[in-house]
């Protein structure tokens, strides 16, 4: 009994977590970035890449992550989840979520062929002067 009740648990960290459950945690981890940010501006500090990363080292992000099961899965999920956290560290805002971003063809004024416009400045810089004999 005590073994099927060691292996339980194992088995069920052994899935790979929801494509929801990851984009999830990769907003908690943007918005982590970005009060990472706001502390280090309000100790009015240098804000720049080695220090954000350095935050997220020590941060625990990673080890709080949800499960992949691959190798290279897990090895590209750490890195997005870094890539979360440093980008939004550094603006100060939360990196959107790909699951949040719109899908080019889903605009409704998504159009394949564009009509070149015209700006009334460009139209009257561009006009031939004319010269009177």
């Amino acid at each position: 009994m005590t073994a099927l009740a060691l292996a339980f648990p194992l088995a069920a960290t052994g899935c790979t977590a929801s494509y929801d459950t990851r984009m999830t945690y990769l907003r908690t981890t943007a918005q982590r970035g970005v009060d990472t940010h706001k502390l280090l501006y309000s100790q009015e500090a240098r804000i720049d890449k080695a220090r954000c990363e350095r935050a997220y080292d020590g941060s625990g992000v990673v080890d709080e992550a949800p499960h992949v099961e691959t190798i290279d899965g897990r090895e590209a999920w750490h890195a997005q989840v870094k890539e979360f956290f440093v980008d939004s560290c550094l603006s100060g805002k939360p990196k959107p979520v790909p699951a949040d971003l719109p899908h080019p063809g889903d605009s409704p004024q998504a159009s394949t062929t564009a009509a070149p416009t015209s700006s009334p400045t460009k139209s009257a810089a561009t006009a031939t002067p004319t010269t009177t004999p």
